[in-house]
């Protein structure tokens, strides 16, 4: 056991054990990993705004990857409590130029919640801007979309298959095709992650 993996563990008691015995809220591992890092990764929020607003610790330090406990954050309301009530900045970007809020968007799908909040945050959508879809793949979707418009045929016995068909053919032959294709594809993954079910934040921590 040390601070980090008590850290991890919301286990408070421990953690101010080794604080009390010389470590501090800032202390990092071999990777810039620190307390505050694990806390905000692992949502432990009353052991996060102990170590900010007892221990000092800093709600921007930064881990050897440049990421701040933001850019580990991976639920809205750890989230909500380090950038409303700790004043964490939200700006700061890491040693890839990224914000916290783009690294969320790596894993939108697993933490809709925390898109959602970036979305209040920023005042804009997140999803329609990016919706961790690159351009390569946003590429790879209109080419598979026109290929299927092209070689496969049309099933009347679906009509909803037969009315999504319509649209897109629609779509390729109006006068702003790229720009109603790509619209087409953001919509249609946006509306994918609102109607998946979600079982909470419970996706992979990056445990340093």
């Amino acid at each position: 056991m040390n601070i980090w993996i008590a850290a991890s563990n919301g286990e408070t008691e421990t953690v101010e054990k080794f604080i009390n015995a010389g470590q501090t809220a800032n202390d990092k591992d071999d990777n810039g990993y620190t307390p505050v890092h694990a806390a905000a990764a692992y949502g432990h929020i009353d052991l996060l705004k102990t170590l900010v607003q007892k221990y000092q610790g800093d709600v921007n330090i930064r881990d050897s990857d440049d990421d701040t406990p933001l850019h580990h954050c991976e639920d809205a309301t750890t989230a909500r409590v380090l950038i409303e009530e700790l004043k964490a900045d939200y700006g700061l970007s890491n040693n890839e130029g990224r914000t916290c809020f783009q690294v969320w968007q790596d894993t939108c799908d697993e933490n809709l919640d925390l898109m959602k909040y970036a979305e209040e945050v920023l005042g804009e959508s997140v999803f329609d801007s990016s919706l961790g879809i690159d351009k390569e793949q946003l590429s790879q979707f209109k080419d598979n979309i026109r290929y299927t418009l092209e070689n496969d045929p049309v099933d009347e016995s679906d009509p909803e298959s037969l009315e999504r068909r319509k649209k897109l053919e629609s779509i390729i032959q109006g006068e702003n095709a790229e720009e109603e294709l790509e619209k087409y594809i953001r919509d249609l993954v946006h509306n994918q992650f609102f109607s998946d079910n979600q079982a909470g934040p419970d996706s992979n921590k990056r445990m340093k």
